[in-house]
């Protein structure tokens, strides 16, 4: 008997749960569009057009990661170069 408690035990102890991002690193449509400098309506017209990338909780309910945001930037990033005088 003490040996089945030992072994559950250690089993418990062992078992960690699955790592899900933090609420804080979820942002909202009023944050991310803070974040952008664009209007919510903006971000809804991106997230169909351009494939911004998103977390659809609910229905109603969309939160954005920092870090998909920051690299879906990246990838539509206009490089301008300067015409020679």
């Amino acid at each position: 008997m003490a040996e089945n408690a030992a072994m559950i035990k250690k089993h418990r102890t062992a078992v960690k749960p699955p790592a899900t991002p933090p609420a804080a690193d979820l942002l909202t449509d009023a944050q991310a569009a803070a974040l952008l400098s664009v209007e919510p309506r903006t971000l809804r017209l991106w997230r169909h057009t351009r494939g911004l990338p998103h977390i659809r909780l609910t229905s109603k309910v969309i939160r954005y990661r920092r870090a998909d945001l920051d690299a879906w930037l990246g990838r539509h990033l206009v490089q301008i170069r300067a015409f020679p005088a």
